[in-house]
C-alpha cells in the first residue's frame, strides 16, 4: 500500500465478518483510516486525535462507536459496522503488510498506545481481541509477520503496566518448543524481559508459563571459571583477569599471552593462535560484560589485539563464536556485541552469515534472535553501501565544479579523493554481494539436505525466513544473481 493508493481489506484480520448489505460502506471508512495514517505519520498524537474524530465526521447511521454508547457490549458487530473495530483492522493490516510495511513498525506500536490513551477501556478489549484473533491463526501467518506483531505486542503491553491476560494462553507450554504458538509466546516474553527484567516477568505470569522463560536473569557464560580449568590454562586466564582489571594496556594484554603459551611445548603454533584468541575474547567481553557502554569501551580499548588476531576468516569465525558462546544466556548482548565488533571490522558480515548457518543451529531455526542479528548485518552493509554511493556523488560533484579552476593542485586532490572513494564503494559493493549470495546458499543448502532441519517444524522456520529474506532483499538478490 503506497501512500497514493487505496486500502485493501484483509479478511485475514477481519474481528467479526462484515455485514454482506455493508460492504462499500465498510471499504470508504477504512480508506479514510488508511489516508488519516498515512497523511498524518509524522505526529502520532495528531494521528491519534484525528482517527477518534472520524466517526464523528460522518452521519450517525454509519457505523456504531462503542466509545460513545453507554452499553458498549449491547453492539452487535455481525449485524452493524463498528467503528473500533475497523480502525484496528487498518492498524493491523498497515503493521503486517508485505513485502514491508509503508513506515516503520514502531510507527504503529506507538499510534496504538496513543490510542489506547484516549480510550482505556474500549481499545484496550478491541486490541487484545486482534492480537488473540491472529493468534488462534498463528499457523497460518508469515514468520515475518509473527516477529513483526511479536515486537509490537511486548513494547505494547510495557507500556501499561505488563497487563495482559496470559491465562487465554496458559497451555502454550504443551506445545512443540517450534510450533508457531509456542514460538510466537516464548519469544515476546523474551523481549518483555528485555523490555523489564525476569523476576517482573514471572511475578505477572501463572504458573504454567515457568518452562517458557529462563530459571536465572539474562547473564554471560564465561567460559575460564576456576572449576573448569587445567592449572596452566589458569595461570594464563589469572595474569589476563588481573591485568584488564587493574587497567592493563593493549601490549601487556599480548605479551601475557605470548608469554604464557609460548611456554605450551605439546602443542603448534596454529593450536596456540587459537587458545590465545579465544583467552582474550574472552576476557575482553567479561572486562565489558556490565552494561553496553562497558562493552563498547573494553571493544574499543582493546579493538588493535582483537584486530590481530582476526587476522584471517577461520580467525574471524572463531571470534563471532566465542561472541556467540560468551552471550548463551543473554541474546540482546550477543546481537549487540556482534554489531559493534562489525562497527570496529574485528569481524566482517560474511563472517556473521557463516556463523549464523553453522550446522550447530540445526534446531533453532525457530529463534528470532538469530534473524535479527542476519538482518541487521545485511542492512549494514546495505546501508553503507548508499552512503558511500551518496559521498561519490558529492566528489563527483566537487572534481566537476573544480574542472575549470587553475589550480592543479586542487585538481589532484579532489581526484585523489573520487578515487579514495570509488575504491571504497567497491569494496563494500563486492562485501555485499559476498553477504547476499553466501546468505541465498546456505538457505539452499541447508533447505535441499535432509540434515538441514531438525523436523518438519524446524524446516517450516528455515523455509519461512528464506522467503522472508528473499523478499526484503530482492532488490540485492537479483543484482547480485549469477
Amino acid at each position: 500500500l503506497a501512500a497514493t493508493a487505496f486500502y485493501t481489506p484483509s479478511e485475514f484480520l477481519q474481528l467479526v465478518p462484515s455485514p454482506s448489505d455493508q460492504i462499500v460502506r465498510k471499504y470508504v471508512m477504512q480508506d479514510f483510516i488508511a489516508d488519516t495514517l498515512t497523511q498524518l505519520e509524522g505526529n502520532r498524537k495528531d494521528c491519534g486525535k484525528c482517527l477518534m474524530q472520524i466517526h464523528g465526521l460522518c452521519n450517525e447511521d454509519v457505523c456504531s462507536v462503542m466509545t460513545t454508547v453507554q452499553h458498549p457490549e449491547d453492539i452487535d458487530p455481525e449485524s452493524t459496522l463498528v467503528f473500533e473495530y475497523m480502525m484496528a483492522e487498518v492498524l493491523f493490516s498497515f503493521l503486517l503488510q508485505l513485502p514491508e510495511g509503508l513506515y516503520r513498525e514502531m510507527y504503529y506500536t506507538s499510534l496504538a498506545i496513543e490510542l489506547r490513551k484516549a480510550e482505556p477501556v474500549i481499545l484496550t478489549n478491541v486490541f487484545e481481541t486482534m492480537v488473540e484473533n491472529i493468534v488462534a491463526r498463528v499457523q497460518f501467518i508469515d514468520v515475518e509477520c509473527l516477529n513483526r506483531l511479536s515486537n509490537w505486542l511486548a513494547v505494547y503491553i510495557s507500556n501499561f503496566g505488563f497487563q495482559w491476560d496470559w491465562k487465554k494462553w496458559a497451555d502454550t507450554a504443551s506445545e512443540a518448543e517450534d510450533s508457531p504458538k509456542h514460538r510466537f509466546v516464548q519469544e515476546t516474553l523474551l523481549k518483555l524481559i528485555r523490555l523489564s527484567y525476569l523476576d517482573r516477568v514471572r511475578a505477572m505470569l501463572p504458573d504454567s508459563y515457568a518452562a517458557l522463560i529462563p530459571a536465572k536473569p539474562p547473564a554471560h557464560n564465561f567460559k575460564f571459571t576456576v572449576q573448569a580449568m587445567d592449572e596452566r590454562t589458569r595461570d594464563v586466564s589469572v595474569a589476563m583477569g588481573r591485568c584488564l582489571k587493574s587497567k592493563g594496556t593493549v601490549e601487556q594484554a599480548l605479551a601475557i599471552l605470548q608469554e604464557h603459551y609460548s611456554q605450551w611445548a605439546d602443542i603448534d603454533d596454529e593450536k596456540r593462535q587459537t587458545l590465545a584468541r579465544e583467552m582474550l575474547v574472552e576476557h575482553v567481553f567479561l572486562l565489558g560484560s556490565k552494561t553496553f557502554s562497558h562493552m563498547l569501551n573494553a571493544i574499543e580499548k582493546f579493538m588493535p589485539a582483537l584486530q590481530k588476531f582476526g587476522d584471517s576468516a577461520e580467525a574471524k569465525l572463531q571470534i563471532a563464536q566465542v561472541t556467540e558462546d560468551f552471550w548463551l544466556r543473554n541474546p540482546q548482548f550477543f546481537a549487540i556485541t556482534i554489531d559493534k565488533l562489525i562497527n570496529y571490522r574485528v569481524i566482517d558480515p560474511a563472517t556473521v552469515v557463516a556463523m549464523l548457518f553453522d550446522n550447530g543451529h540445526v534446531g533453532s531455526w525457530s529463534k528470532f534472535h538469530y534473524w535479527e542479528i542476519l538482518h541487521n548485518t545485511v542492512k549494514k552493509v546495505n546501508m553503507r553501501v548508499v552512503q558511500l554511493q551518496g559521498r561519490l556523488e558529492a566528489a563527483n560533484a566537487a572534481a566537476n565544479a573544480m574542472a575549470d579552476d587553475d589550480a592543479p593542485a586542487a585538481e589532484n586532490q579532489t581526484a585523489e579523493s573520487v578515487e579514495h572513494v570509488e575504491a571504497t564503494l567497491a569494496q563494500m559493493v563486492q562485501e555485499q554481494k559476498d553477504v547476499v549470495v553466501s546468505t541465498t546458499r546456505h538457505f539452499a543448502r541447508l533447505l535441499s539436505s535432509d540434515s538441514g532441519a531438525a523436523g518438519e517444524l524446524d524446516r517450516a522456520w528455515l523455509h519461512g525466513r528464506f522467503k522472508e529474506f528473499l523478499r526484503t532483499y530482492r532488490v540485492q538478490v537479483m543484482e547480485n544473481a549469477p
